[in-house]
């Protein structure tokens, strides 16, 4: 597992560096952490089911939280290495059933849902935002059917279109809604993250 380091990093570090020297599978492991560390997204104990998982950095860090009381399934196309405690599944998340994800329900319902998935970006902006929203309405439909009451997400989304797609359906659907640029996220990045608590 990762070493724990309390260490105050600068912006302008690598943070790819850093997830290696700290034995992360990725730099996205310390956008996780920012957002937790001023949202308290994840408990000790909870369940929690992490879409677009490989290489398995948000896992890892979700682990590491929830401790050995709590629960991870992590879903992606592309293969995972083994994370202890976390039960990965090989599927593409639009295809995801209840049998996928229930092993004899003692997952379900999840108390959280993490999304840090995304197209491959073309760079034609209109294009992406269709191909952003298009995994969005997947991820949607898996939030309202094994998402429980009172229960939150974490969504990655591209600044403009897809992000107000998003936020919108999170307003009309959580308690509260908020929206997250982790500086561990590269510079030029639209990318965005929308936060919601307490699912009504």
């Amino acid at each position: 597992m990762p070493k724990d380091s309390n260490k105050d990093y600068k912006f302008g570090d690598s943070f790819s560096k850093r997830a290696k020297d700290l034995g992360y599978r990725s730099r996205s492991s310390f956008k996780l952490k920012e957002i937790q560390n001023k949202d308290k997204l994840l408990l000790k104990g909870m369940k929690v089911l992490d879409l677009g998982s490989s290489p398995g950095g948000w896992s890892q860090v979700t682990k590491e939280i929830i401790g050995a009381a709590g629960k991870i399934v992590a879903v992606d196309l592309k293969d995972m290495q083994e994370i202890k405690g976390v039960v990965f599944v090989k599927k593409d998340i639009g295809l995801i059933e209840e049998e996928d994800i229930s092993f004899e329900e003692k997952f379900l319902p999840f108390d959280v849902v993490l999304s840090d998935i995304a197209p491959n970006i073309s760079g034609i902006s209109d294009r992406d935002h269709i191909l952003m929203i298009n995994l969005l309405e997947k991820i949607i439909f898996i939030i309202e059917n094994y998402l429980k009451k009172e229960g939150r997400v974490l969504v990655k989304a591209f600044q403009g279109e897809s992000l107000d797609f998003i936020t919108n359906y999170m307003k009309s659907r959580f308690e509260t809604v908020r929206i997250r640029k982790p500086r561990s996220s590269r510079h030029r990045s639209k990318e965005y993250y929308a936060l919601g608590n307490n699912l009504k």
